[in-house]
């Protein structure tokens, strides 16, 4: 039995504490191990807005297979720049679950509701955040990423059964959501950002390359932006069957195409091509396709940075014809994005893939090694189980 954990007087807390919790730490590329780590200690980081997370469901992202391999994608997207991972990061950010204790008195009013927490915090005095740009903030303090916390023995994640958060951005949640489809708010918050950047035309189609998680998040809010269809290719039979029973749109599955064979199929589907047109694998081949789709005016989102040239022919882009990347978001694309689930105009419920903790390094192992497509769609971590 854990020993109870003694917090300050300063500490408001809904009951008596463990002083550990099993977590996911990654201690390096491919050392993803669960271990029992102490209780974060909110009382130590200095932020009276810190709040503690009792986690009932954290979804895994697809960046976290990117930290997990070396890759350190929050700062590709966010700097423009590879930043090494510091060890002994505890992966997940994308989390639900019951506030159990606060710091501040302003505060108390959260104690033992169902939230779900942004998962990051800004500086709100950099040039970025006081133009309204916070999503590019350089001193973002972030959960699961091991941004600006500092040196730590563990950087905070949501792979555990508590995790931190802050009080100022934990939206409580409706009675309709469950926590594993509230676990799905940070990618449909990111999605809802996405779909702002690719400027949504109304009555024009847009196309999304790669059906995973993001590509099908950001096709449900471009449809609900007025988009007049949205299709979808991918490669991967999970991913084309789970948008196929959503009903999203329009999928084909490029497998079992030629290239040539796929590029008639999509100008059949919009002889003026594309209004909007999302990059989701960020490959030359995938680059290649989506400015060819691009309509005129249209507006390819590039979803995916990585590190390598791709050369551009400059003339495909005639026609004010543009590609912009797009990262994080808002905050306040998270409302947003909770009442598009809470209205069933987001649904996430085909996503999901139930773990647990002592599944996932080898779960981790085996998506980074599959070929033809990821075995799972969303794995939605239960720390409990």
């Amino acid at each position: 039995m854990a020993v109870a954990l003694q917090l300050p007087m300063t500490t408001f807390q809904l009951r008596t504490l463990p002083e550990s919790t099993p977590a996911g730490v990654l201690a390096g590329p491919h050392d993803l191990r669960i271990q029992e780590i102490p209780v974060w200690p909110i009382e130590e980081y200095g932020d009276p807005d810190m709040v503690l997370i009792q986690v009932a469901a954290c979804g895994v992202c697809g960046s976290d297979f990117r930290y997990f391999v070396g890759e350190n994608p929050w700062a590709q997207h966010t700097l423009g720049r590879f930043v090494p991972n510091a060890p002994n990061i505890v992966l997940g950010h994308e989390y639900a679950g019951t506030v159990v204790a606060v710091l501040s008195d302003a505060n108390r009013h959260l104690l033992g509701k169902r939230v779900a927490p942004v998962c990051s915090k800004v500086c709100g005095a950099c040039s970025d955040c006081r133009a309204g740009r916070s999503r590019l903030c350089e001193n973002t303090v972030h959960m699961g990423h091991g941004q600006g916390w500092g040196k730590r023995e563990f950087y905070p994640g949501a792979y555990a059964r508590f995790a931190p958060a802050w009080g100022a951005s934990c939206f409580k949640l409706p009675d309709s959501v469950t926590f594993e489809e509230a676990a799905m708010m940070d990618i449909l918050a990111v999605c809802v950002h996405v779909a702002d950047q690719g400027a949504i035309q109304q009555g024009r189609p847009a196309l999304c390359i790669g059906a995973g998680p993001a590509g099908n998040g950001v096709a449900q809010v471009a449809l609900t932006k007025g988009a007049s269809r949205v299709v979808l290719i991918d490669r991967s039979p999970l991913a084309i069957e789970i948008a196929m029973r959503q009903g999203v749109g329009t999928v084909l599955d490029a497998s079992s195409m030629s290239a040539s064979e796929l590029s008639s199929s999509l100008e059949a589907l919009a002889p003026e091509g594309f209004g909007s047109v999302f990059d989701t694998v960020g490959s030359p081949d995938s680059l290649n396709l989506a400015i060819s789709m691009l309509g005129k005016a249209g507006t390819l989102v590039n979803l995916a940075v990585h590190d390598e040239p791709i050369p551009i022919n400059f003339l495909r882009l005639g026609g004010e014809r543009r590609i912009v990347t797009s990262c994080n978001f808002e905050v306040g694309d998270y409302p947003t994005a909770l009442a598009l689930l809470e209205a069933d105009r987001l649904r996430v419920k085909e996503w999901l893939a139930p773990t647990t903790l002592d599944k996932l390094p080898g779960q981790f192992e085996d998506v980074v090694r599959s070929e033809g497509g990821k075995p799972v769609f969303k794995l939605v971590v239960d720390p409990w189980a």
